[in-house]
């Protein structure tokens, strides 16, 4: 049992923030002396006052192993709710959190003057390669702070975020006014901890997966979440991981830097090797778990039964998100009953109430089929005529781009990374799901193709390698290095994530001031319309962009400009004939 004290600031008053691992004892406890829950700090709190402060660790002389920036004990007591000026401290901890002073480094000194002590100016543990600070916000600093290459802002943990750089170092201190405010800690420094442990124990529920408690410092949470197959459990509040050796030491060699120790309760011989999933085995989970919990207890049993045919029959976990959310909403609508006593009558009603209220076509199509699979596959009524109404789909022209716009928008991105980016969806045509998980060995430089696999439909294909970009990509290599993935992403190993690809597009459309909405997929419209254009064949192009139906690809017959230019309007036929007849009037005048 491990329990952490820290002082925080809630609701207008300093408390003593009570954390630790999920454990029910721990809670009655709490609640017999009188502390409260924060959803906001996701911890128990007392009053900051030493009578409080005595009692737990009175009540807790063992479990306690951390005291977090709770101050020295002044002569008189201290009444929460005062001001920060008759505050007085409790206990002297050094805590980077909330002073100015570097972790564990007692000889450095932040000097302050007015402008520290007005704005709250504050060191933070580094996050990686970044020094971190906190500050009240100026408008004028904050524009000089940012103008700064190598800070910026983080929106997530509203802090300041500067690159641990000589040259940063000295611009951030000469806005701020300071001296050594970071130090010397150079990229090669890491943030130590006396006194944190992190345990690890059996997850009982799913012997494949291992329960991992990180002490709330965020440089330590930030580095669990590194992890590719690392996921959060609101049930146990905790971080789950692979029950395997290579991820156990993986947690040790991390954590050891920062002087943090791991401490094992597994039982003997619970890791195994064979528990580390594949990519696809860890995307399939996730999803899974999300989906159990978006449904109370007694409805597990109807979408087991459901997603347990789904994975028998290899459907994609694109396939298993959708349909399962729309199951879900079908369960929750009916108060969660039993699905096999509603009868085809009460879900055509269902599905008539959904439109009724708005739903999108697209939404409806889903929730019929996913239905028709629970009720013919799961319940088997195959011989049962149950047949629902489809609706009617709205039949829109995607959006597309001309050869002068995609120029504009390549023009405007200056990182190499997210210009070829885009370049490589544009000219291949390729998914944004594609271009994340394109690997190396899938690009035939010699051939100029590329190697598609596994896209949409379980379907492999190959589509062209632009010559254009054939040095772009040598390049690009020498530059960036990457191992497996053309394009990888935060964490080595790991693919670029599908959301940044669409926010480097988005910046991108903005940037050069076009008016149109445009997404990734956007470049794959334009890609297919650009090649009828020219007269390539629509079955090459329904070949190079994966389509299992050639009315699919017809769609972009309607969008070239050749066919639309070639057709003239009966009006223009009108206003040509009247002006011919007129000008021969004229004539004949003359």
């Amino acid at each position: 049992m491990f329990i952490t004290l820290r002082k925080l600031k809630h609701r207008g008053a300093d408390r003593i923030g009570i954390y630790f691992p999920y454990d029910a004892a721990l809670i009655s406890q709490m609640k017999e002396l009188n502390a409260i829950f924060s959803r906001t700090h996701r911890c128990w709190y007392l009053d900051y006052n030493r009578q409080r402060y005595d009692l737990l660790l009175k009540t807790f002389p063992d479990a306690v192993v951390a005291i977090e920036n709770i101050d020295e004990i002044l002569s008189r007591d201290q009444v929460a709710g005062q001001s920060d000026r008759e505050n007085p401290p409790i206990i002297a901890k050094s805590d980077a959190l909330q002073s100015g002073a570097v972790v564990h480094n007692p000889e450095h000194k932040v000097e302050t003057d007015l402008f520290v002590s007005q704005m709250k100016l504050r060191r933070l543990p580094n996050i990686g390669k970044y020094w971190v600070f906190k500050m009240h916000y100026v408008q004028t600093i904050s524009k000089q702070l940012l103008a700064v290459k190598g800070v910026f802002w983080n929106a997530n943990y509203k802090v300041y975020m500067a690159l641990r750089h000589p040259e940063v170092k000295s611009k951030v201190e000469t806005i701020l006014g300071v001296v050594s405010f970071f130090g010397d800690d150079y990229l090669y420094k890491e943030v130590r901890f006396t006194k944190l442990f992190i345990r690890v124990l059996p997850h009982f529920d799913d012997v494949k997966w291992m329960r991992v408690y990180v002490p709330p410092q965020v440089v330590l949470i930030e580095k669990i979440k590194r992890f590719s197959m690392a996921r959060y459990s609101k049930l146990h509040d905790c971080y789950l991981l692979p029950a395997a050796p290579a991820v156990y030491e993986a947690v040790e060699m991390q954590f050891e830097p920062h002087g943090v120790k791991t401490v094992s309760e597994l039982p003997a011989n619970y890791l195994d090797k064979r528990n580390l999933p594949n990519r696809k085995q860890l995307d399939l989970s996730k999803t899974k778990a999300l989906l159990f919990e978006q449904v109370p207890e007694h409805a597990h049993v109807y979408v087991t039964d459901f997603v347990n045919h789904i994975l028998a029959l290899n459907y994609s976990e694109a396939t298993l998100r959708n349909y399962g959310s729309a199951f879900i909403r079908f369960l929750r609508d009916h108060h969660y009953a039993d699905p096999s006593q509603i009868g085809p009558k009460q879900v055509v009603a269902h599905l008539a109430s959904l439109m009724e209220r708005g739903l999108s076509a697209s939404a409806g199509h889903t929730m019929v089929n996913a239905l028709t699979f629970y009720y013919q596959q799961v319940l088997g009524q195959t011989e049962v005529s149950f047949k629902l109404p489809r609706p009617k789909r709205e039949k829109k022209l995607p959006a597309v781009l001309t050869l002068e716009e995609c120029l504009r928008i390549f023009q405007v991105v200056d990182n190499p990374k997210h210009k070829l980016l885009l370049l490589l969806g544009y000219g291949a045509g390729l998914r944004v799901g594609e271009l994340v998980v394109l690997e190396w060995r899938d690009i035939l430089f010699e051939e100029h193709k590329i190697h598609i696999k596994n896209a949409k439909g379980k379907k492999d294909r190959m589509v062209m390698l632009p010559q254009s970009i054939v040095s772009f990509l040598a390049y690009y290599k020498t530059i960036y290095k990457p191992n497996r993935y053309v394009f990888e992403g935060q964490f080595a190993g790991e693919p670029y994530s599908t959301t940044s690809v669409q926010s480097i597009m988005r910046k991108a459309v903005q940037k050069s001031g076009l008016s149109k909405k445009a997404s990734v997929h956007t470049l794959r419209h334009s890609f297919a319309t650009h090649l009828l254009e020219q007269g390539t064949d629509v079955r090459y192009i329904q070949k190079l962009l994966g389509h299992s139906s050639i009315q699919t690809t017809m769609t972009y017959t309607h969008l070239t400009k050749q066919a639309i230019n070639k057709i003239v309007s009966p009006l223009d036929m009108l206003a040509n004939h009247q002006l011919l007849r007129k000008n021969g009037d004229n004539f004949e005048k003359e």
